[in-house]
Formats: structure tokens, sequence, C-alpha cells
């Protein structure tokens, strides 16, 4: 939310700073600026909640990038991952995994979280995702069938020379 918040901020000061110098490059009235400064802030607003929306919807990793640099959330809550809060080894390396302390696991995300060594209140964040070496991966099958697809022709392509 506040990445949201950030790109409602950064457009609208963009809008606001363009109109401002403008108008008063132009020459325009007083109040013909404000109002123009005024519909150009609101305007830019709209368009840093259409691009934050179409980034969130398209490249979230982008979002999550950005966050990482920011220190902002990038809104994790809507895909299951919150960028700042990903585990690392360090965080469980004092963890005691004697078996009397857990139940047994009885759904498949369940188990992958016990194997990577996630505490199951962390993996509940996951969702539908692939955890890989404690990375957690968006389950996404026709993308992974379209990389596994390259792959295979360009080891096909490196087998015929």
């Amino acid at each position: 939310m506040n990445l949201q918040i950030g790109f409602l901020g950064f457009f609208s000061f963009l809008g606001l700073i363009i109109s401002l110098v403008c108008g008063i490059m132009v020459g325009n009235y007083f109040g013909h600026i404000a109002l123009v400064t005024f519909l150009s802030t609101v305007g830019m607003a709209v368009f840093g909640f259409g691009v934050y929306s179409v980034l969130a919807s398209k490249v979230p990793e982008f979002l999550d990038l950005l966050g990482n640099f920011t220190g902002a959330s990038a809104g994790g809550e809507e895909d299951g991952l919150e960028g700042g809060n990903r585990p690392s080894y360090s965080e469980h390396a004092d963890m005691d995994t004697s078996t009397a302390h857990f139940d047994s696991p009885t759904s498949a995300d369940e188990i992958r979280a016990a194997a990577s060594g996630i505490p199951r209140k962390k993996a509940d964040k996951f969702g539908d995702h692939i955890i890989v070496e404690n990375i957690a991966i968006k389950n996404e099958p026709k993308l992974m069938a379209e990389a596994i697809r390259t792959m295979l022709a360009k080891d096909d392509g490196n087998q015929e020379k």
C-alpha cells in the first residue's frame, strides 16, 4: 500500500510541477494556471494509479524489486509474498527441528514448507507457489511450460551443430 501511495504522490507531483512551470513560462493568468495545475495533478494521480495497477497485475516482480529499494511494501498480500519478509537461511539456523515439536504435515504446501525448513506460519503466506531452496516461485504452469519448450529448443539447436 505504501508503494501505491508513492506512485500516486510521484505522478501527482510530476503533473503539478510540469503544469505549473509550463503555465508560468507561457504567461497565463494565475486563475488559469491554478485550474490547469489542479486538473493536471488529479489527472496524473489517476494515471499513477493506473500505472501501479498495470504493474501489479502484469509485472509484480518489478514492484517487489522497487519495494526492496525503497523499503516500502509492494502490496504483498495480493500475490501471497511479502517482499521484505522472505525467510533466510540464518533465520532458521538455530531452529530445533525434532519431530516432537511438529505434527505430521498433511497438505502438499505443508510438506514443501517442512522440507525447506520454513515454519508453518510463514508457509501459509506463500499460497500457490513452488518453494525451491527457500525461494518462493509463483506457480504459473503456462509460463513454466513455455520456458521448458524454449530450453528444449535451445538444446536441440546445440545438438545439431
